[in-house]
């Protein structure tokens, strides 16, 4: 259940938008002067809790505060314990986090948070098992973990435990880097982190507020059916067989037979019937209602099972039928629809529930959009203000920046004002949506919190190789010059001919044509299209482009040396045939100039430094770092644990 649902206080919409604005360090300044001011002391120091703890990432400072609020204030709180909880996890005390975790458990038993809190024992229970499969500098991976991991891999993932546990060794060792080199510091991790904490707050919202809620109930359902049950009825069909043939003679006749061997009906009907039904030995498949000639459809319908229909004539043709099965008109149950009729109702409920939750936090927010920024004077000369939300302003750049952030095929025509317009909508809808989300602490779901700690490795991994890797390498213009030089050879264009041919199979006929094109070469083209056998005859005998190597030696000896325009001799390059070419195009060997490649030489010297530098920082930090394995060695296959045994005695022996 991922529901909060106490409020615990209307935060002032000033202190709100330093939140919305990422000014944390003014927001904790606005708790402790109303600390100071002694108003609602409590609830300002929890705020300022919940500063370091979801918007600072200082995860001491938060399990400082909350530990002083639970030991100071007589106030018996759940939620006090479980932000406690969710710090010290954070911080990486796992046990401690268990044991917080436990008290609301078991003292506060209050939906949702008896369950979030159990979510939390499950979690640090995987930390504190005491299996462990490796150590990085005292930090423990567990059996436990390493196994959840695998389950969600491949089925055979079993197999390669080892290379997963590296994977998890080497993202704690970037982790465990990260921290060390400040990245939570950085520019670029803390847009990131304010990014995706946006993504998944919406994502929550959306799980929460509209799926969460969309759901039919089991009435609602059936009600559904029985108003929609025309919509599940399946129509009368039949199954059966058929003979159809042209001759009404012959079809009583077959009939005549049917009748004394019913059973040869599959092999007279592959041997005379003209219908595509013959394949499948007459069997029709499945018949509705009205899809057959009337005269056949009548007798199909009212046909005894089993019994066969004499011969009846439709276009010129006549028809022996035999039907095996017949379903009347009926309705589908409700059991067999209850999966589609939730999925149709469940998605009138989100698009009713969407709407219903924006009216009601646009009707509460105070906003205005400013019809004018489309001119093009204040698109042109200047950073306009396009909306106000509470009080925050959305500039036309941050818009811009929206669209660019987007795939190609999402971005928008910002030149166009419905699709300006859209697009701006869209994000005061967010905006208003994370303001939500602010305001009900949905960072202590469950929901979120399991997708943040998760998310949480991965951009510190990524701020870590930005920092170290990207930030750090560079390459001048020099040294790509130096690079064009030492290896132009990469950069050679071969040379190459274009040619039109005839082949023939007479040498005496090759000449005939040699010696005419010597005279009309205008007329090549239509020559080989008349006489050539060779594939390219029909596009007038062209070659396209010949590399050497690539044609037989004596066609490049001619066609390289022969000069453009001019007709060969005939040669033959194998015993049965004779050819004739003309030059079209010679292109000798050159070399794409540094102009063209001198771009694509940087970026591909840019990405061999920042992989060196990557390796080597990873080689670099396993060095410094104390990794103890205790993953047991896999048997061997086929080896039993008496053979086990009896290598281990003689080892002994040998000892």
């Amino acid at each position: 259940m991922n529901l909060i649902l106490l409020l615990f206080m209307a935060l002032p919409q000033d202190y709100v938008n330093l939140i919305m604005q990422g000014k944390y360090v003014d927001a904790v300044n606005y708790c402790d002067a109303m600390i100071d001011k002694g108003k609602d002391v409590l609830k300002w120091q929890i705020e300022k809790g919940d500063i370091y703890l979801d918007k600072i990432g200082d995860f001491g400072k938060a399990t400082e505060i909350y530990s002083n609020v639970i030991e100071k204030h007589k106030k018996k709180d759940g939620w006090y314990h479980y932000r406690l909880a969710l710090a010290l996890e954070m911080n990486e005390d796992y046990l401690n986090a268990a044991k917080s975790y436990e008290v609301v458990a078991t003292q506060f038993r209050k939906f949702p948070l008896d369950s979030f809190a159990l979510n939390g024992v499950e979690r640090c229970f995987k930390k504190n098992y005491q299996d462990f499969v490796a150590t990085i500098d005292g930090y423990n991976i567990t059996r436990l973990e390493l196994d959840e991991l695998i389950a969600k891999r491949s089925t055979f993932a079993k197999r390669d435990e080892k290379a997963i546990l590296d994977q998890m060794i080497v993202m704690r060792l970037l982790f465990a880097s990260a921290i060390k080199n400040n990245v939570r510091e950085t520019d670029f991790f803390k847009d990131a982190m304010e990014d995706k904490k946006k993504s998944l707050l919406l994502e929550e919202i959306n799980a929460v507020e509209i799926a969460g809620k969309a759901l039919p109930t089991e009435k609602k359902m059936k009600k559904y059916y029985r108003k929609n049950k025309k919509n599940f009825e399946l129509r009368e069909e039949i199954k059966g067989k058929e003979i159809i043939v042209e001759s009404d003679s012959l079809a009583k006749f077959l009939l005549d037979s049917l009748e004394k061997d019913i059973e040869s009906f599959n092999t007279l009907a592959k041997l005379h019937s003209t219908a595509a039904t013959k394949r499948s030995s007459g069997n029709m498949g499945v018949v509705y209602r009205d899809s057959k000639p009337k005269s056949v459809d009548k007798a199909l319908f009212k046909a005894k099972l089993n019994e066969l229909i004499g011969v009846i004539q439709f276009d010129d043709k006549f028809g022996i039928y035999l039907v095996t099965e017949h379903k009347p008109k009926r309705h589908r149950k409700f059991d067999e629809v209850r999966n589609q009729i939730e999925a149709t109702l469940k998605a009138e409920n989100i698009k009713s529930l969407e709407e219903k939750f924006m009216k009601n936090l646009k009707k509460k927010a105070k906003f205005e959009i400013y019809e004018d920024i489309m001119s093009d004077s204040v698109r042109v000369t200047e950073d306009k203000v396009v909306a106000i939300v509470n009080g925050r302003e959305i500039l036309r750049s941050f818009v811009e920046k929206r669209n660019e952030s987007q795939p190609n095929f999402a971005r928008v025509n910002l030149n166009d004002s419905e699709e300006f317009d859209k697009l701006l909508n869209t994000i005061i809808e967010e905006e208003l949506k994370i303001e939500w989300a602010e305001r009900k602490k949905y960072f202590l779901n469950d929901g979120f919190v399991a997708k943040w700690k998760v998310e949480t490795e991965g951009l510190m991994a990524n701020g870590l190789y930005r920092k170290i890797v990207v930030d750090a390498v560079s390459v001048d213009s020099q040294e790509v010059k130096d690079y064009y030089e030492e290896h132009k050879e990469e950069f050679k264009i071969l040379e190459t001919v274009k040619c039109q041919e005839i082949v023939v199979d007479s040498l005496n006929f090759a000449k005939e044509i040699r010696k005419f094109l010597l005279e009309n070469p205008e007329k090549f083209d239509s020559l080989a299209k008349e006489h050539s056998i060779a594939p390219t005859g029909k596009r007038g005998g062209t070659t396209g482009s010949i590399r050497k190597g690539t044609k037989p030696k004596k066609f490049e000896d001619i066609a390289f040396k022969l000069p453009v325009g001019s007709i060969s001799k005939v040669f033959s390059v194998d015993d049965s045939t004779y050819t004739v070419i003309k030059l079209v195009e010679h292109n000798p060997v050159t070399y794409r100039t540094f102009n063209e490649v001198g771009k694509n030489i940087e970026t591909g010297l840019l990405r061999q430094k920042q992989r060196e530098v990557a390796d080597a920082f990873l080689v670099k930090v396993r060095e410094e770092a104390e990794i103890e394995i205790f993953l047991s060695e896999p048997e061997k296959e086929g080896e039993t644990k008496e053979e086990e045994i009896k290598k281990e005695d003689l080892n002994e022996k040998k000892e």
